[in-house]
């Protein structure tokens, strides 16, 4: 087995359990490395760090696995499979309707994610080592899971960074890939194989539920509504109409399935770029009572963190001139680059061009099935708040 040598400067962060390597982090590299083979970790002055895998491809090259002196082999990686979904059952050992199983580095399986739509499978292996070891995941998850179907999701940003191909594919069973989820009192329709992400957006139905519970008699508007997740609690929650924007064609009728099969009629439906749609609504003198902002991440990367910054303040500027005083501003942001205190201080910001004062209600996260490992931040990417228009 190869060896990687650490430089000094990465050792706080990396003896703090953060298993990322980086290339400027390397020493040096002992021995003939193999891409998705087992490296050894050392530090500068040989002291035993952990065991991982090599990616010469990445600009991530080693991923730590375990810090024991363990073997990266079959019988490890099902002991961790297991212990992640038994962490997502309930006491009679029963599965939600819908939620992620395994969290990448927060299950400390770094590069795997898989997710559970109601007997479907979706698997993403976003490293070289977890790509090669397909056939191992999909006869452990059958194993364990006895599903329906197994969908490959592989045609990620992250992929590519690694040096592999794009795939999406069926790679197991005869079951629908359409699956119906439940998620409350509520039921939505997952698309395994043609839907965004891995079919649905599972980090986002705790505060589906917790949101709705502000909607009771309010005019509700959901911007980047996707399938209709907030607008259509909120609409169970008492509102007494809600209206959800997106700027896919494919979402909006999803989302009018959706308000079918919960029996849902004061919803309305609009495709449409919410940035436009917003200065339409303000230019018409449209009031809403709350207003929901859900985009998806403005940013992959720290070099358009600026960018990233100005567009965040202008959809809150643009969103905060729909809101009266006493109005709501429930606001969300997944991309792991912008801290929640960056992204609540951009909400302010817009709130003093727009002359108001804000009140903070509610602050939002990432629901217990995306576990967050504080020593990697990278495993904390959903912020949210629920403001008040004070004054």
């Amino acid at each position: 087995m190869a060896t990687a040598f650490l430089v000094e400067r990465c050792m706080g962060r990396i003896l703090a359990g953060h298993p990322w390597v980086y290339a400027s982090d390397l020493l040096r590299i002992e021995g003939k490395p193999e891409d998705g083979k087992e490296i050894a970790v050392r530090g500068a002055r040989g002291a035993w760090v952990g065991v991982g895998f090599y990616n010469g491809k990445s600009k991530i090259p080693v991923r730590i696995f375990s810090r024991k002196r363990a073997a990266l082999d079959e019988t490890f990686f099902r002991a961790r499979l297991e212990r992640a979904i038994a962490r997502r059952r309930d006491a009679e050992g029963r599965l939600p309707s819908a939620c992620r199983l395994v969290w990448s580095e927060g299950d400390f399986l770094p590069g795997l994610v898989v997710d559970w739509y109601a007997g479907g499978v979706v698997l993403q292996t976003l490293t070289r080592a977890m790509d090669d070891r397909r056939e191992f995941w999909v006869a452990a998850l059958r194993d364990l899971l006895a599903p329906e179907v197994i969908v490959e999701r592989n045609e990620v940003a992250a992929r590519g960074f690694e040096g592999l191909e794009m795939r999406r594919e069926i790679l197991w069973g005869t079951g629908a890939t359409r699956r119906e989820i439940e998620s409350g009192d509520l039921r939505f329709e997952a698309d395994l194989l043609e839907g965004q992400k891995t079919g649905g957006y599972l980090d986002q139905a705790e505060n589906w539920r917790r949101v709705a519970a502000r909607a009771k008699g309010k005019r509700v508007l959901d911007s980047f509504t996707y399938h209709g997740g907030f607008a259509l609690a909120c609409a169970k929650g008492g509102a007494t109409r809600v209206e959800g924007v997106d700027l896919s064609k494919e979402a909006i009728a999803a989302c009018e399935r959706n308000a079918t099969r919960n029996g849902i009629a004061n919803a309305a439906w609009t495709c449409a770029n919410v940035f436009d749609d917003l200065n339409a609504r303000a230019r018409a003198g449209a009031r809403h009572d709350l207003v929901i902002l859900d985009p998806p991440s403005f940013t992959r990367s720290r070099a358009k963190l600026a960018e990233a910054m100005r567009g965040y303040k202008e959809i809150h500027l643009k969103a905060l001139r729909l809101l009266k005083e006493g109005g709501l501003l429930a606001t969300f942001c997944c991309s792991h680059h912008v801290a929640a205190e960056a992204f609540r201080a951009v909400a302010l910001d817009a709130a003093f061009d727009a002359r108001v004062i804000l009140r903070l209600v509610e602050s939002y996260g990432q629901p217990a099935d995306h576990p967050v490992v504080p020593a990697i931040p990278e495993t904390e990417y959903l912020k949210g708040f629920l403001f008040e228009v004070a004054e």
